[in-house]
């Protein structure tokens, strides 16, 4: 298990020293960022957080501090495994409690009594166009249903608004993405952010934590797990397409 670097009583410690609380805080101030529905999230024992995913993985940044700082609880984050390939971002994931996006090490993880957060949708959820924003783009993908009930963990929803807000994708090249992860679902985004720059627009977001769903039943049912993928995905998409209706109105 990818386990070795990761040390949650250090990563508590810098938390709780003045300046790490300070950088701590860094993502939650610059958004403007609050969880509503906090007490949904256990605080104790395994659980898999499950939501909509935003562009370069901003919302992780987010969302782990502010379940730190209501739970004093870590995430830790299923990533894209192409990752792990480049040596220095494999350790800088590993150190942050990150792991290689694989059932066997999620099903561990939540077995052992962690929390664990994953985005179905991996990159096509994270490399949405403009015209895509709040909608899931999860496929058939169910593994993250199958991981909760192997564990016998509940799955809790947690839906990101505001966080499509910060870049505006307007395309996608094919040429980089491809060469270094082979295929053309890592077509890198064409995105600008605050003033045609780089950085993120500084646009308020909400994470909205919503009920546990049940995750009782046979691994290996396909219909079993269906059910639990659907009720993640229809718990989550209600909420996107409130956002959705909102973003219309306001044009």
């Amino acid at each position: 298990m990818p386990d070795r670097a990761f040390d949650s009583a250090l990563l508590d410690r810098l938390a709780r020293h003045p300046i790490g609380r300070r950088l701590h805080r860094l993502p939650i101030d610059w958004f403007r960022a609050r969880l509503d529905g906090g007490a949904h999230i256990p605080r104790t024992g395994g659980a898999l957080l499950v939501g909509n995913h935003a562009l370069f993985g901003l919302d992780g940044f987010v969302l782990h501090p502010l379940v730190h700082r209501e739970t004093g609880r870590f995430v830790r984050f299923l990533g894209e495994r192409n990752l792990w390939r480049f040596s220095v971002v494999g350790r800088v994931l590993d150190r942050t409690g990150a792991v290689p996006g694989e059932p066997t090490v999620a099903t561990s993880l939540l077995s052992c009594g962690e929390l664990v957060g994953v985005y179905p949708g991996g990159v096509d959820d994270s490399f949405k166009t403009a015209r895509e924003r709040y909608r899931l783009k999860w496929g058939p993908r169910s593994g993250f249903a199958r991981v909760a009930m192997r564990a016998g963990a509940p799955i809790v929803p947690v839906c990101g608004l505001g966080i499509d807000e910060a870049y505006t994708v307007l395309g996608h090249e094919r040429l980089l993405g491809r060469r270094l992860f082979g295929s053309p679902r890592y077509d890198l985004p064409i995105a600008v952010g605050a003033f045609g720059t780089p950085i993120p627009r500084r646009v308020p977001q909400r994470y909205v934590v919503l009920p546990p769903i049940d995750t009782a039943g046979d691994p290996d049912d396909p219909a079993a797990v269906e059910r639990v993928r659907r009720a993640t995905f229809e718990a989550l998409d209600g909420q996107l397409r409130a956002a959705r209706r909102e973003a219309s109105a306001a044009r």
